[in-house]
This record gives C-alpha cells, sequence and structure tokens, in this order.
C-alpha cells in the first residue's frame, strides 16, 4: 500500500509595531492600520492527506480546539470547497505560539494550512487567490500568506502593502506572555464601550486623526528602514493598549514591574496581552532574556525572538 503523502510546516508569529482603530466597518469588524512583523517563534503544521473526506485536528497543546472552532479547522474545509477536494487530510499541530497572546498563531496555522494544502494537493492556486480564501477566515491570515517580513495592512488587516525594509534590518525582542490570555472579542467589545463613554473635551470629526496616523506610520516606517532604533521605540503604537492596561490587572503590573527592572519601552501586540521590547541585536536581547526568566517565570512565558 502507497504511503500517504505528507508535508511539514513551520508556522510563525507576527508582531504588531502599529495598531490603530480607524473606526467600525457595516460588515461588524473594525477598520485597522497597523504595520506587521514575522519573528522567529514558530508552531509546527504537519498536513497529511488521508482516503476519507474529513478533517482531522491533533495536537498535544490542551489551549486549541480540535474541532471546526480551529482556524486551520476552517481553512481545510475553506480550500477543500473552494477546489472540490473529496479526500481529507490529518493536521497536526505543534504548539509553541502562545495562544491568546495578540501574536496571530492562529491565524498562521491557518495560512500554513492553506499554502500546505495548495502543494499537497498540487492545486495551483496563486497567491491572489490564497489572498482572497485567507480574508474570509480572518485579519491576519494575509500577512502570512504574502512571505514578507514586514507589511502595512488595512481594512480589516487584510488589504497589503509592503514597505521597502532593507533585509540588513531586523529587530530583537524579548516577549512577556501572562499567564492568563485574553480574548480578542472581549477586548474590542471594551474598547467600542470606552469610545462610546463621554469624553471631554471632544475632537471634531473629520478625517484629520486618519491623516494623522498614516503619517505616524510613514514616520515609523522611516525610522525602521533606517534602523533607529530608539526612534523607532517612540513611535510604536497600539490603540488597545490602554483598553487592555485599564481592563487586565495582571498585564499592567508585568508592564510596571518591567518598568521597574529598566524596561521602559514595552509594548502590546495586537489585542494582548503579549508585552514585547525591541533591541538592536541578539546579544543584548539575550541579556534582558535571561535576567527576566530568573524574575518573571512564575508569572509568564518568555520568548527570544527577531524578525525573519
Amino acid at each position: 500500500m502507497a504511503s500517504s503523502r505528507s508535508l511539514l510546516l513551520s508556522s510563525p508569529a507576527k508582531l504588531n509595531l502599529f495598531l490603530e482603530i480607524l473606526g467600525q466597518r457595516p460588515d461588524g469588524y473594525h477598520e485597522l492600520l497597523t504595520v506587521f512583523e514575522r519573528i522567529s517563534l514558530y508552531d509546527t503544521i504537519r498536513l497529511t492527506e488521508i482516503p476519507s473526506p474529513e478533517i482531522i485536528i491533533h495536537s498535544a497543546s490542551r489551549d486549541i480546539p480540535l474541532d471546526r472552532a480551529n482556524l486551520a479547522y476552517r481553512a481545510a474545509e475553506l480550500i477543500f470547497e473552494y477546489c472540490g477536494i473529496k479526500k481529507g487530510v490529518r493536521i497536526e499541530i505543534g504548539k509553541q505560539i502562545p495562544v491568546g497572546g495578540g501574536v496571530g498563531g492562529g491565524s498562521s496555522n491557518a495560512a500554513c494550512v492553506l499554502t500546505g494544502l495548495n502543494r499537497l494537493f498540487s492545486l495551483g492556486l496563486d497567491r491572489q487567490s490564497l489572498f482572497v480564501l485567507a480574508n474570509q477566515l480572518g485579519s491576519d491570515v494575509a500577512f502570512f500568506i504574502s512571505g514578507r517580513r514586514f507589511a502595512v495592512g488595512r481594512g480589516r488587516g487584510g488589504d497589503l502593502s509592503y514597505p521597502k525594509i532593507p533585509q540588513k534590518v531586523r529587530l530583537w525582542h524579548v516577549l512577556f506572555v501572562p499567564n492568563r490570555n485574553i480574548l480578542t472579542k472581549d477586548v474590542y467589545e471594551r474598547f467600542d464601550r470606552g469610545q462610546k463613554e463621554p469624553k471631554m473635551p471632544q475632537k471634531p470629526p473629520g478625517i484629520f486623526k486618519l491623516t494623522k496616523k498614516c503619517q505616524d506610520v510613514n514616520i515609523l516606517l522611516s525610522y525602521l528602514k533606517k534602523a533607529d532604533f530608539v526612534s523607532l521605540n517612540r513611535k510604536i503604537y497600539n490603540r488597545l493598549s490602554e483598553t487592555v492596561m485599564d481592563s487586565y490587572s495582571f498585564v499592567s503590573e508585568i508592564k510596571s514591574d518591567l518598568s521597574k527592572q529598566g524596561l521602559h519601552s514595552v509594548h502590546m501586540s495586537g489585542s494582548g496581552p503579549t508585552l514585547f521590547t525591541i533591541f538592536r541585536n541578539r546579544k543584548i536581547a539575550q541579556g534582558v532574556y535571561e535576567q527576566a526568566r530568573l524574575r518573571l517565570s512564575d508569572r509568564c512565558r518568555i520568548f527570544l525572538a527577531g524578525t525573519v
């Protein structure tokens, strides 16, 4: 009997170096402006063809669903339906990326399934077709399809453009992931409620905010291109950070402790709760990582990662 075809893939995480929310869309999602960075924190995805027309997910992790609630399952379901595939697949997920951390593990897994099944079954879909499928699944999936180190995302996050960042530019990070996760849905609901509360003084409506934030993104990208890490740290921004810090004390307490230890430029990725720092080289980041493991490993998971 012929052995089943199989494919082993690496599924990277991401950080958001910039995240602004520009309003709500008619489809219920939020209009975003964000800068993605792909980093060297990976899950592994093994795809194995099976003869029966079913999708089977296996993982040793207890933190992810093994049914249609998993975005990787829905990615397989979507591409099978789109291409009329009558066979099935076993998806084995080795989790290293924190679940619910705001670093895109689920979206990356889904992107790996799309690109992997395209290869495994020789479907011949071009990248644009994969983007169309990706944007039906979630806001970050298209970024992982792109294969780029950095991208600017608009719309729900899937309308991508690619800044020309020199290949020699590489950021190093220490990531601090609290032992409790946060649901993206809850963070956006809290943010929306906060936006409806009256605030004084109110800024007049118009396109000023959008224009200013576009300028801020361009300034951030200019510092990134020049590898000006001091200025870059000042321009990293996440609109959801205040909501998370106000709503989840376990995140704000870790950030406060990091500040007391001398890490004053600590940022949040996505809807949190992952916090991260930026360094110009691995040696400096490694030192901070080793110290942090001694002091904070009982309260959060700590990772060392760089741009890939």
